[in-house]
């Protein structure tokens, strides 16, 4: 992956975030409002990002020639897991597709949860981007395990259909 696109997807993925800080910070939404589209929407593209991270950067660098760059994207992909499974406790959390009951704990949730995504994102930038591009060991390596894509379909089913997730 390139510089330039990963750093459009993460001002795309900021620009979100500051969306849904926005909205969560306002009053709740009447309850014709098409919630579980904002929700599905901002995911997908979350998960998409952090999916194309494993499998196009972190495992590729995970054989980089250079033992930084390799310890760098394992600790990425760490920490990438670790708020992915922060995001499907959330989602868990909230599963009505309308929490106007409960808006401002909801509120704060969202602002934990975005406060997380924001740094991870700051660190893929300070830590991943200036390694890039990935300097092959020579050593066939692959995509990491995480790829998330069954993730986004279960929380999406989650979303619209009001199913629960499993805890």
């Amino acid at each position: 992956m390139s510089v330039d696109r990963l750093l459009a997807q993460h001002m795309r993925i900021l620009a979100n975030v500051e969306s849904v800080e926005r909205f969560s910070e306002g009053p709740p939404p009447a309850q014709n409002d098409n919630f579980a589209d904002r929700r599905w929407c901002f995911t997908r593209d979350l998960l998409l990002h952090f999916a194309k991270m494993e499998s196009t950067v972190y495992g590729p660098m995970m054989n980089d020639r250079r033992d930084h760059a390799q310890r760098a994207a394992a600790r990425a992909s760490v920490e990438t897991a670790t708020l992915m499974r922060e995001f499907r406790e959330h989602v868990a959390r909230w599963t009505d597709a309308h929490p106007a009951a409960q808006w401002d704990t909801y509120g704060r949730a969202v602002t934990q949860l975005m406060q997380r995504i924001r740094a991870r994102i700051d660190e893929e930038a300070a830590e991943i981007v200036p390694l890039l591009p990935v300097q092959p060991d020579g050593t066939r390596g692959g995509p990491t395990r995480e790829s998330y894509a069954a993730e986004a379909w279960e929380i999406r089913g989650v979303l619209f259909k009001g199913t629960k997730l499993p805890r």
